[in-house]
């Protein structure tokens, strides 16, 4: 399960960076220096998430600041763009909700969550009693609809990369545990039914030697205790290993 919690993390990271590369990319050739700004701190956000993780950093606390930075900054651009909750912020959001909810224990999962919940209840408080915010939009309608479409592709493909991998991964381990307390239940159960056949076969040749003696006494406690090997292997045969 840790194992698959830290490739979440490593592949959510890597596969946002690369998805910001080529946008930066178009952002440089169009000189467009507002959205350039986000997007450069955004990579250098994940960028820092990852020297953490190769520095051996625990996978929760990066996991923590690549959730943060896919919330805060959206949230800033989404409060300067006329406070817009259009898709183009609300699937970050709920990426980084997802995330935190992977990879964080309930109450910090719960946190993020309830920092976006405040964010959206301060808008809408804001847009029903008209308030506006004198910010210079960082982008033009025209912009916003070319772009939405890319992106709106690129985190879709971040989602079912990062947790499609995760999922599988947890089935896979799911199965080899699985495996595994198979073949330890089977290596217990030949290890105790060799215990007993063996002493099966010891009482079957004292009772063979009662018998040749005269000793008919033991020979019923003899297969007495051979008819009780017997039941209790069976009954040990029919046990099922714990899920």
């Amino acid at each position: 399960m840790e194992h698959a919690r830290i490739s979440m993390v490593f592949d959510y990271i890597f596969f946002y960076t690369l998805m910001l590369l080529p946008i930066m990319a178009a952002l440089v050739f169009l000189q467009d220096l507002p959205n350039l700004i986000i997007t450069t701190s955004f990579l250098l956000a994940f960028l820092f998430c990852g020297g953490l993780m190769y520095s051996g950093a625990p996978y929760t606390m990066v996991g923590i600041m690549a959730a943060l930075s896919t919330l805060l900054i959206p949230m800033a651009c989404s409060f300067m763009n006329d406070m817009d909750l259009s898709p183009i912020y609300a699937i970050p959001w709920l990426m980084a909700c997802m995330l935190g909810y992977f990879i964080l224990p309930l109450r910090a999962s719960l946190s993020i969550m309830a920092v976006l919940f405040a964010y959206l209840g301060v808008v809408a408080w804001m847009k029903l009693d008209n308030f506006r915010v004198s910010f210079p939009p960082t982008y033009s309608a025209l912009d916003r609809y070319i772009a939405t479409p890319f992106l709106m592709l690129g985190y879709l493909l971040i989602i079912l990369r990062v947790w499609g991998v995760y999922f599988r991964n947890i089935f896979r381990l799911e199965r080899e545990q699985t495996l595994q307390k198979q073949q330890e239940f089977s290596a217990l159960v030949n290890q105790n039914l060799i215990k007993q056949f063996l002493l099966v076969k010891g009482l079957s040749r004292s009772g063979k030697i009662d018998f040749m003696e005269g000793n008919t006494d033991l020979i019923d406690a003899r297969f007495s205790e051979i008819e009780k090997q017997c039941e209790s292997a069976i009954q040990f045969l029919g046990q099922q290993p714990e899920p």
